[in-house]
């Protein structure tokens, strides 16, 4: 019997300029092509799309699209753009594929414009999200209604925390069509020792240079703590739109020699800045489950991060970790002064983290997918 034709949509995928994006979403789709004849689609924003249309690559089951869409405004159209954008681009590509069901890793656009795309194409659909596409497109009403539509199109939503789908159910979601399966990780990566590149001790953070990672706060606090901590660095490993006010705020403070920043990191890369990190922090304003802190935690490595989204679910106060509040540099800065002072049990924090695996989380989508 041949495998069910599995066809993924999603923003969320690595790309040829930008490889190390959303590689949890990369390692979860990898899994599943031993269950399924599986293609992906990749909506990329047209600006980026024709900035960088020398390094685009199509393959038979892989293809990057050109999303079409105003910006900055009419973001209530966005999926109606999107659904154009793939049956222009790809829709003959689609029709040869036959999907059996279709996946949108992302709620709005993508979900709504894979829905209408699953009924054009006769086949069953399901819809993953991820947190700030429910924290922020949930609370804006002619978004979040498009995404209850497609919520009832669905065969099932996969929540990666709890958090997230208790949100799902208040906006009027069903609470039976939401199943909650935890992202994964390579323990086998994070776990093997790796040779110590940085010699000064340091604090890590991993992601995009975004007000809403906490940037700023995290810079603010430590530079409060820069003084006492004389040894420490902290090493930044990310890029984005903040990175030029944060290098402005780095030089005014005279830390210039505190801070390093790396710019986009290989995810190949990160077991080794994890594992010889004293802390990984992450003072988000919002998440969903951030594979961040459950890779920091496989590598043994205590975490620092908010306690927003589906974090609380996964972080074990005063075992590997600590919860502060977004947005706070006071509550940050004591709580770096507290776990850059305490005698962590490293083990003890790979244990925990065990249970977020790949295979746990292959077997729980080939559940729910059929």
């Amino acid at each position: 019997m041949s495998p069910q034709r599995l066809v993924i949509i999603s923003n969320l995928y690595p790309l040829p300029w930008e490889l190390g994006r959303a590689s949890f979403n990369r390692q979860q789709f990898a899994l599943l092509e031993s269950e399924y004849e599986l293609s992906i689609l990749v909506p990329v924003s047209f600006i980026d799309w024709f900035k960088h249309i020398k390094q685009v690559k199509q393959t038979k089951h892989l293809r990057y699209v050109p999303f079409f869409f105003t910006p900055k405004v009419g973001r209530r159209f966005y999926s109606v753009s999107m659904f154009l954008s793939l049956l222009l681009h790809s829709g003959f590509w689609l029709k040869q594929r036959k999907p059996d069901v279709m996946l949108a890793s992302w709620a709005f656009p993508d979900a709504v414009a894979t829905s209408w795309l699953a009924t054009l194409f006769g086949c069953r659909f399901f819809f993953k999200v991820h947190g700030s596409d429910i924290h922020l497109h949930g609370n804006v009403k002619a978004r979040a209604k498009q995404i209850v539509s497609a919520a009832n199109k669905a065969q099932a939503i996969i929540s990666v925390s709890e958090e997230l789908r208790n949100h799902m159910m208040t906006m009027g979601i069903a609470a039976k069509k939401i199943q909650v399966v935890y992202n994964g990780v390579d323990h086998v990566l994070f776990n093997h020792e790796c040779q110590r590149e940085i010699s000064a001790p340091y604090l890590l953070f991993v992601g995009n240079l975004k007000q809403d990672k906490g940037v700023m706060e995290l810079l603010q606090a430590f530079t409060a703590l820069a003084p006492a901590f004389s040894p420490y660095v902290l090493v930044i490993a990310g890029a984005g739109v903040m990175q030029e006010q944060m290098l402005r705020y780095i030089g005014e403070q005279g830390i210039t020699g505190r801070v390093m920043m790396l710019g986009n990191v290989a995810h190949a890369k990160l077991p080794s800045l994890m594992q010889h990190a004293t802390l990984v922090v992450l003072p988000s304003y919002h998440e969903g489950v951030p594979n961040v802190l459950l890779e920091s935690m496989a590598a043994g490595t205590p975490v620092v991060a908010t306690a927003v989204g589906g974090i609380p679910e996964i972080v074990k106060p005063d075992v590997t970790g600590f919860l502060v509040t977004p947005a706070n540099v006071l509550d940050l800065t004591a709580a770096l002064e507290t776990a850059l002072g305490k005698s962590w049990d490293h083990q003890a924090i790979r244990e925990h983290a065990l249970q977020f695996n790949w295979q746990k989380n292959k077997s729980q989508m080939k559940q729910i997918l059929g």
